[in-house]
């Protein structure tokens, strides 16, 4: 299967996981389902995007359709992580003749061993059981595709085994020929299909949460264009990390597909090129994205370059780090069709000669390639007089304004190039003067 290529430098930019996964990762907004199981499952989508049209747009219909039916998937953690245990339980299998399995009921029904095959067996009924009337209920034909080949492939498993005989006991007293019978099926050969209904039941963990993320957050869902061509339109979009976000929106196509972003710092840059670094992300997750809009072709890729760090490990300088990013990005694109690139404050390691020469010649060859999409941001606002000429060069600002001789930030996007500079206001702010003159007179 074809992957969408993320990084870890894209990982870490877009804060998608952290050490601890807690609430200020991505992952851990979303990761609050029902199960253990359903958490690991919606690592492993979170760790591997989609590039395939049909399987991106599978998984969001069905997330879309939890959330339209307000489906509630109630399944419970603790029984669920028995059955994995007792699946994974290493005692011998129960016999299946009425002799022999007497004489291990007799031995062994006082038993922790015995404890964990009945309740396990009990568990998988419960489930089987459970899983059937869902399906049943809220999985008929106006279900989405993927959602009703799901529901072939449970009920498909539970008729060929005994799962079908063993449904119909739930909540009854099981005797021990029958336990022990149960035993030897659902750790022999019906196990690996007991594991299969276990997937399934983590991804519909998942896609249950998912979708109550997209109503309590008030997240939209993409629509998808099926087309070679390069568009993206985000409206009211806005960074999830922020508590008061400020809403912007933008349209991209192929004679655009580069954005020039000029603002001072603190203007917001960073944060706005993190947000639509996300929303391309989610999107190709099938997941909802923070926007009341979202349009979008299918890209190969995302990759980021937000927070580069010095690599002193490698001994690096934090140019030459910088340098080899933008050589990874060039690789990116040789071998993917249609990346998504982010570049924010190019070259900011060395001096301002070299990081004007070195950037004028990395946009204007960028500029060339038009399967991809470049968001670029730099302090260098002198850049722009050389490349307004391009013209697939869209200029964009944040805008900023003084007002009372103290800078205003409204965080708003708008078209054109930004002609405020705040850093001397921000040293001179700040009194270092004032202090740096106090210390050399009082030596004095």
């Amino acid at each position: 299967m074809k992957y969408f290529k993320v990084d870890q430098q894209t990982y870490t930019d877009l804060n998608i996981f952290t050490e601890s996964d807690d609430s200020e990762s991505i992952f851990g907004l979303f990761k609050k389902t029902r199960t253990l199981g359903g958490r690991d499952r919606l690592r492993e989508i979170m760790t591997k995007p989609l590039t395939t049209s049909k399987l991106i747009v599978d998984r969001k219909n069905a997330i879309q359709y939890f959330q339209q039916k307000k489906l509630a998937f109630e399944v419970s953690n603790s029984e669920v992580d028995l059955i994995e245990y007792y699946l994974r339980f290493d005692k011998r299998k129960s016999k299946t003749n009425l002799i022999d399995s007497a004489v291990n009921y007799l031995s062994r029904s006082t038993s922790n061993d015995f404890y964990i095959i009945t309740i396990g067996i009990k568990y998988i009924i419960k489930l089987t059981a459970y899983l059937l009337d869902f399906i049943a209920e809220h999985i008929d034909e106006k279900a989405p595709d993927y959602l009703i080949e799901q529901a072939n492939k449970f009920k498909a498993i539970v008729k060929k085994g005994l799962l079908t005989d063993a449904s119909k006991l739930v909540g009854k007293k099981l005797r021990f020929n029958q336990i022990t019978k149960f035993d030897f099926a659902f750790r022999g050969k019906e196990k690996e299909d007991i594991l299969q209904i276990l997937q399934l039941v983590y991804e519909l963990d998942v896609f249950e949460h998912v979708a109550f993320i997209a109503t309590n957050r008030k997240w939209c869902f993409a629509s998808y264009k099926p087309s070679d061509k390069i568009e993206v339109k985000l409206t009211d979009f806005f960074h999830p990390g922020l508590k008061d976000p400020i809403t912007n929106s933008i349209s991209i196509k192929e004679e655009n597909n580069m954005i020039f972003l000029t603002g001072p710092n603190m203007a917001g840059k960073s944060s706005l090129l993190k947000a639509i670094g996300l929303n391309i992300y989610l999107a190709h997750l099938g997941f909802p994205v923070p926007a009341s809009q979202m349009e979008t072709t299918f890209f190969d890729g995302l990759i980021t370059t937000i927070n580069l760090p010095d690599n002193i490990n490698q001994g690096l300088s934090h140019y030459y780090s910088e340098v080899k990013r933008v050589k990874e990005v060039a690789s990116s694109l040789l071998n993917q069709q249609k990346m998504f690139v982010i570049l924010d404050e190019l070259f900011r390691g060395t001096n301002v000669k070299d990081a004007f020469d070195a950037s004028l010649l990395i946009i204007t060859e960028l500029a060339k390639v038009k399967n991809a999409v470049f968001f670029i941001s730099t302090h260098i606002v002198e850049l722009a007089e050389q490349v307004k000429d391009i013209p697939n060069i869209s200029f964009q600002y944040l805008e900023t304004f003084f007002e009372n001789q103290k800078p205003v930030f409204t965080y708003q996007l708008q078209q054109g190039i930004s002609e405020e500079r705040l850093g001397m206001y921000i040293v001179q702010n700040e009194g270092i003067i004032d202090i740096i003159k106090k210390a050399y007179q009082n030596k004095a």
